[in-house]
């Protein structure tokens, strides 16, 4: 970046980076955007090579590394931050040799413009809620925050507005060596206790965000095209909140998919697409409702099942339509706490479940039974020699199904 281009955007110039320190000079500190670069092979250590120089980023802030090749032959890790290693399997170089490195360009820009747009929307985050940044990973396949603090979707909603609008109008992205000194309360974020080095690289977004970090950017905001996010998760323990974000045109295809199905989905409940959410609460709250009522009409529909006597047992049994298993298996549990009893429930829905109990003093094997009758049709259960239950992936007679179970419990008696 030149010292004119700073310049015009009203920051006084300081040295970006400083290499002499470094034994490999880190080309994408001074420009993250060269794709191509030739070096000369330092040291060869087994299959790692170092370079005097390379474009290669090792990864750091978060970020993961760079992948590319070598003549051709594909860089597999990174390491370091003095002597950068290069580790590639199997290769043939010798010191001194001229090699060209090329990066995955595509796979660079995306994870330059999750890390620009890390930053806008942590900021972003940061305006509308007290928030502590616990973890950063970018990588090729997921773009995650992890953050401790009350972060809703109303929130994040607002946020990304704030984000995508300075994505729109364009805002400059410059880095800076800062000494340890000025980072004062009220400045750049940075982790002081991470830091062990005097001097600090600095990253601003026009006058959106400023922070310590060590990865690539863009050279402008509006180089992400654009911000979604896509999922909001608990984080626990590590954090409050997993806040993954799309960028670029997969954020664009995404939002296009996502707002898509909304519309679907609010034309299928007869409702506007700003009236969606209502709509589904209504339908939730009536969905209970049902549920309630079918549980009621369950327990006195049980309650009113009678014996019949195999063999000197009752048998209490019945084939039910979309009973809850939880209280098909109460019940089951409640009859064979008596005396000689047995019992088998079915109910069925797109599935079939299938529950069988007994008393203590019936000679039963409530497991092997159930196996035996659901295996027949593809099925399978567990639980224990009194009480077991299981079921089948598909939809089967359920009559038929008793009634197997009822003749197996009259040819062992």
């Amino acid at each position: 970046m030149s010292n004119y281009f700073l310049s015009l955007v009203g920051v006084d110039y300081l040295p970006a980076f400083d290499h002499s320190r470094s034994m490999t000079l880190r080309l994408y500190e001074d420009d993250p955007y060269l794709s191509e670069f030739t070096a000369r092979v330092q040291k060869i250590d087994g299959d790692r090579i170092f370079l005097d120089r390379t474009a290669f980023y090792p990864g750091g802030g978060g970020q993961e590394r760079d992948r590319g090749t070598i003549e051709g032959l594909e860089v597999t890790e990174l390491k370091g931050k003095g002597e950068i290693a290069h580790l590639i399997p199997g290769h043939l170089f010798e010191i001194g040799q001229e090699v060209t490195g090329r990066i995955d360009w595509e796979n660079r820009l995306s994870l330059m413009r999750a890390h620009t747009g890390e930053h806008l929307l942590f900021a972003a985050l940061s305006h509308l809620t007290e928030l502590e940044l616990v973890k950063i990973s970018l990588t090729s396949e997921r773009k995650v925050l992890i953050v401790k603090g009350h972060v809703t979707w109303e929130i994040i909603l607002e946020a990304t507005r704030e984000v995508n609008t300075i994505i729109a109008k364009g805002a400059p992205v410059i880095c800076r060596l800062m000494n340890k000194e000025e980072l004062t309360e009220g400045g750049p974020r940075v982790k002081l206790e991470r830091i062990h080095d005097q001097k600090v690289r600095v990253v601003f977004i026009g006058k959106h965000d400023q922070a310590a970090c060590a990865g690539v950017h863009l050279k402008d905001a509006n180089e992400i095209g654009m911000l979604m996010v896509d999922k909001l998760t608990s984080a626990k323990p590590a954090g409050d909140w997993e806040i993954e974000f799309l960028v670029g045109p997969t954020a664009v295809s995404a939002a296009l998919v996502h707002s898509v199905r909304a519309l679907m989905l609010a034309e299928r409940m007869g409702a506007l697409p700003q009236d969606s959410l209502t709509a589904f609460d209504n339908r939730e709250r009536e969905m209970i409702k049902c549920r309630e009522s079918l549980k009621h009409y369950a327990r006195e529909t049980l309650s009113k099942l009678e014996p019949s006597e195999v063999g000197g047992m009752k048998v209490f049994s019945g084939v039910f339509t979309g009973l809850d298993r939880k209280l098909l298996m109460e019940k089951a549990s409640e009859i064979a706490s008596g005396n000689n009893s047995f019992v088998a429930l079915v109910s069925h829905d797109d599935k079939t479940f299938l529950v069988l109990a007994c008393s203590s003093d019936v000679r039963l094997d409530c497991v092997s039974l159930l196996n035996k009758v659901l295996g027949a049709h593809g099925g399978r259960g567990g639980g224990r020699s009194g009480f077991a239950s299981g079921g089948t992936n598909d939809q089967v007679d359920a009559e038929r199904l008793l009634q197997n179970v009822l003749n197996t419990v009259k040819n062992i008696n």
